[in-house]
């Protein structure tokens, strides 16, 4: 036992007198080259990974970032000439339906009114002595015609009297039984009643001119009322270009590009400023090469670069009718010069299912945006 603890004793001791460098250099390598084993199926899975997230997010996924946030923008505008008096509104203001923005000087349009309102008034009175005057032309003319035709029947029943007494004392004469000068007295009574007759005639004709010349009248009364509808019609206009002097609100919105100015003469059709009607959408410009899955009713979602980090909902409205470059002011045609393709884009209305309360009035037209669609 003693002689084997001294050999083990002598182990420990040359063990413990051995240099420690000779490992240092091993051990060394040895750490070197575990972790570079490591790092490369690291690598490879990490891009694996991110491969197969890329992948999952955009597999049945259209995006374009060719796409900004559209409004309706209405131009505010006088729709008669005249003075700007009063702007009731400012820059960025919101307005609601029928809240006065502009108001122009109305002392032109009111003595026009009242001018209108005096000519309807003449028209009237002279439609009114025109009636009267031909209700009295036709019961004048119907007296005259009745007249007339009494005064005819008592002239041919004088005519045939005459003429039976004139036949009557030409045979007594012949026979001798009364003297030529009654003869002649018959005679001159026979023209007379002849003449009377052809007066009562002319009467007659002139009843039935009369009658006519009513029918004159009755136009002229007919022409008076005509004039009264011009009148009135002359009155609504100037009404409308006096209300035309205070120019309203068309609906909700904010107020844009404000260049009213009291004093400033303004004419028909001259913007005043721009209204921006609330509810904004998106119009997003797809490539032709991703038309075919695009279908209205697909969910989209929408990133603005004005609010980072906030995503919209929304929905494909429609999709437009024809490539963008078909609507430009100038068509490119590809049958002229040299040809050179390029791909065209598609307008799809993307509209915003909600608006967060604090984005309502800062979600303007013209902020840029990346939309996905989903496909159905």
């Amino acid at each position: 036992m003693g002689r084997g603890g001294g050999v083990l004793d002598l182990r420990s001791a040359l063990i413990k007198s051995l240099p420690a460098r000779p490992l240092a250099p091993v051990l060394s390598k040895l750490s070197a080259k575990q972790p570079r084993q490591l790092a490369l199926p690291l690598v490879l899975a990490t891009l694996g990974l991110i491969g197969a997230g890329w992948w999952l997010s955009h597999w049945g996924v259209e995006e374009t970032d060719n796409a900004q946030v559209e409004s309706h923008l209405v131009e505010i505008a006088s729709r008669v000439s005249g003075s700007v008096a009063t702007v009731a509104v400012q820059d960025n203001q919101l307005v609601h339906r029928g809240d006065l923005l502009v108001s122009l000087d109305p002392r032109d349009a009111a003595a026009k009114l009242q001018q209108a309102l005096a000519d309807l008034e003449e028209a009237r009175r002279q439609a009114v002595a025109l009636q009267v005057q031909t209700r009295a032309s036709l019961s004048g003319s119907v007296a005259s015609a009745d007249q007339a035709a009494a005064d005819e029947a008592v002239a041919r029943a004088e005519l045939d009297r005459s003429r039976a007494d004139l036949q009557r004392l030409q045979i007594l004469v012949n026979q001798g039984g009364i003297s030529r000068q009654e003869l002649d007295r018959a005679r001159a009574s026979y023209r007379q009643a002849q003449g009377q007759l052809t007066r009562s005639q002319a009467s007659a004709m002139q009843a039935q001119a009369s009658r006519r010349q009513v029918g004159v009248e009755q136009q002229k009364a007919a022409a008076a009322q005509a004039r009264i509808q011009q009148a009135q019609a002359a009155v609504a206009a100037a009404r409308l270009q006096l209300a035309y002097q205070r120019i309203l609100a068309p609906g909700e919105g904010r107020i844009g590009s404000l260049t009213a100015e009291p004093g400033r003469q303004v004419q028909p059709g001259q913007p005043l400023m721009t209204l921006v009607a609330p509810h904004p959408w998106v119009e997003a410009n797809f490539k032709e090469t991703q038309l075919e899955a695009l279908r209205p009713g697909q969910a989209a979602e929408v990133s603005i670069d004005a609010f980072p980090g906030r995503a919209f909902r929304g929905h494909v409205v429609s999709v437009a009718p024809a490539a963008g470059s078909r609507f430009a002011l100038l068509p490119p045609d590809n049958a002229t010069g040299n040809f050179t393709k390029v791909v065209q884009r598609v307008t799809a209305r993307i509209a915003l299912d909600s608006i967060p309360s604090d984005l309502e009035q800062r979600l303007v037209p013209g902020l840029s945006a990346t939309v996905r669609v989903h496909r159905l």
